[in-house]
């Protein structure tokens, strides 16, 4: 699956640098490096009694690198034990989102505004995206298709989001014409890739949600037979625009963008009445 290349930064750029160890640790990292370590010694002595050397050789090195591999991870751990900047949890908090789980760390939450638009007229997908994790993560976003949306084809790009950033993604889309009344959604799939590796929950993040590596969106809106009466009104020209929120390299999140953002989103009067 192709992404959009270079991955798009928001604006302004966060420059918050990565914190934390690459890898998490944690109990099930401690559960894995004891059991694997205590497996290797137990069929390696049980192959070597049956004289099986090379079962011996071969369980003691495939267990034995699992147990090295997780007890390095709880080292990195231990090693970057500093203290990491706190969210300021924007989706769940001052925008007040219902966030039930995470991607790879990422929280997100997508709908039209307005999500009751005209046929011929213009709307936008929002994209809420807030990065959980005290390292970068790049969600990508698979919109569509939609054939009525203007998407006959999946829309797909990669977004960039530095350690506890909170964006918005917003693509304007117009309605066909000839989109029948009635309840509609456009398919969003989130994927996360961890350039940075995985790192570590910042604090002030909520801890018991779902982390998922794919979520999948149906993102309604509603065509009224009303507003299917109503003459249509030329879509205005807009551009995607892609907002930095909060960063945690700032005391608290900036709104104004998209205050601008979502009063530009308005529809037109004659659309509205």
């Amino acid at each position: 699956m192709k992404y959009s290349d270079p991955v798009l930064a928001a604006t302004p750029p966060d420059a918050t640098p990565d914190a934390g160890a690459r890898h998490r640790g944690g109990p099930l990292t401690s559960f894995v490096a004891l059991t694997c370590g205590l497996a290797a010694v137990g069929l390696g002595l049980l192959f070597l009694q049956q004289g099986a050397r090379l079962e011996a050789a071969a369980s003691v090195l495939v267990l034995g690198a699992a147990a090295g591999w997780a007890a390095w991870c709880l080292l990195e751990r231990y090693r970057h034990r500093a203290p990491l900047a706190r969210s300021h949890a924007v989706l769940a908090g001052a925008l007040g989102f219902e966030i039930h789980c995470t991607c790879r760390d990422v929280a997100a939450t997508v709908f039209f505004d307005p999500d009751r638009p005209a046929r011929g007229t213009s709307t936008r997908l929002l994209c809420f995206l807030e990065n959980y994790a005290s390292r970068r993560r790049v969600a990508r976003l698979c919109i569509g298709p939609h054939r009525h949306l203007g998407l006959a084809q999946p829309l797909r790009v990669s977004l960039a989001l530095a350690a506890g950033e909170a964006a918005v993604y917003a693509l304007p889309l117009t309605i066909d014409p000839a989109l029948a009344p009635g309840e509609h959604d456009l398919p969003v799939t989130l994927t996360v890739r961890k350039p940075a590796g995985t790192g570590l929950r910042l604090p002030g993040t909520r801890t018991h949600l779902y982390n998922l590596w794919k979520v999948r969106f149906a993102t309604p809106f509603t065509l009224t037979p009303a507003a299917a009466e109503i003459a249509t009104a030329p879509a205005r020209d807009r551009q995607p625009s892609f907002l930095t929120l909060a960063s945690v390299s700032e005391p608290g999140p900036r709104f104004t963008a998209l205050e601008e953002l979502l009063t530009d989103a308005a529809p037109p009067r004659e659309a509205a009445t």
